[in-house]
């Protein structure tokens, strides 16, 4: 039976004596592993294992490491818990999108803002006759 890669990540955490960051893990784990992967793929797996180390109660991240929970006590792993709203929990999405980009070594992609094409209605056109707005 062949051992999910969350196992091999575990077993980096668990033999390094400090917290890591998640492409320290990632590679490490990869060469564990034995895999071969094209940089696609790499970015795939990376994304996958930060969603498993993520649900996985054994690892906690912490200012940007991962390390194993029991090596830390509640308060410092809950100390920045709070109920976020549904808005908070969008950032969080980003927060965790950019975190990912930064550990794959890409640059954090600019948000642009179009402008808007939508025509004020409101406004009288001075160039309508005001006899139209009859019809």
């Amino acid at each position: 039976m062949e051992k999910a890669f969350v196992e091999y990540a575990y077993d980096v955490v668990s033999n390094s004596k400090e917290p890591l960051s998640l492409r320290e893990i990632f590679d490490k784990a990869l060469k564990l592993s034995g895999l071969s992967l094209d940089e696609d793929a790499k970015l795939t797996k990376m994304s996958k294992l930060y969603m498993s180390m993520s649900e996985d109660e054994r690892f906690v991240l912490i200012d940007k490491k991962w390390d194993l929970s029991d090596r830390h006590s509640f308060s410092q792993i809950h100390k920045n818990d709070v109920d976020l709203d549904d808005e908070e929990e969008e950032d969080m999405d980003e927060e965790e999108k950019e975190y990912l980009r930064e550990e794959a070594g890409e640059e954090a992609e600019e948000e642009f803002e179009e402008e808007s094409d939508d025509l004020d209605f409101d406004k009288k056109n001075p160039d309508e006759d005001e006899d139209d707005d009859l019809l």
